[in-house]
């Protein structure tokens, strides 16, 4: 995909960048920071930077890379609101590694049987708790790569890292939800034996 053209700071402008982007930048935010009010403010700080920064822009990248890159930015700056929410995020120190390797999150939302799609629903709730747990700067990373479905390199440039630096808050950010959604009851379960996808199963089902 070519990077997109630079855009003049008029009204039309921004107004077309709004309409076409605010539903994957709500999203994102939404996925940041786990509640309606919290997203909506990330999201009002993201397209008014943006307004900002309009003549700025170059078209070296997507528009969505730009955006993604501003969003986040700001969610380092926005204070937690959501009611609830932990009083600290966790330490660096507080990521214990359990086992080696990389995995991917893949919840299914297709052709699930009630009990099956209970049990996803479940799922999803404590994945959201998982990541709302993180600290924003591993939280970030696993939301862009594992949920946006940004490549490590679109990562690495919007969060300002090398790739290996991305890689290393993936794992470690992964192997923590892969601990709180064990603790929750759900097990890991791989497909075939050379699949590197985590699919969570509750144990006993």
């Amino acid at each position: 995909m070519r990077p997109a053209a630079p855009f003049a700071k008029t009204p039309e402008a921004f107004d077309k960048l709004y309409r076409d982007h605010v539903d994957l930048v709500y999203r994102y935010a939404y996925r940041l920071c786990g509640d309606m009010e919290s997203a909506n403010d990330l999201v009002q700080e993201t397209f008014l930077n943006a307004f900002r920064g309009m003549n700025a822009f170059r078209g070296d990248a997507q528009v969505s890379t730009w955006l993604y890159t501003i969003a986040s930015r700001a969610a380092m700056r926005l204070r937690r609101k959501r009611k609830g929410a932990p009083e600290r995020e966790l330490s660096l120190e507080e990521f214990i590694p359990t086992s080696d390797g990389e995995f991917r999150l893949q919840i299914p939302i297709e052709g699930l049987t009630p009990e099956q799609a209970l049990e996803n629903k479940e799922l999803r709730e404590a994945l959201d708790h998982a990541i709302n747990k993180l600290p924003k700067k591993y939280r970030i990373a696993l939301v862009l790569r594992d949920m946006e479905g940004l490549s490590a390199k679109g990562v690495s440039g919007i969060m300002g890292l090398s790739e290996r630096a991305v890689k290393s808050r993936l794992h470690r950010a992964r192997l923590f939800v892969r601990r709180e959604l064990s603790g929750r009851g759900f097990t890991q379960e791989h497909p075939r034996p050379d699949a590197k996808e985590w699919r969570p199963r509750r144990s006993g089902s």
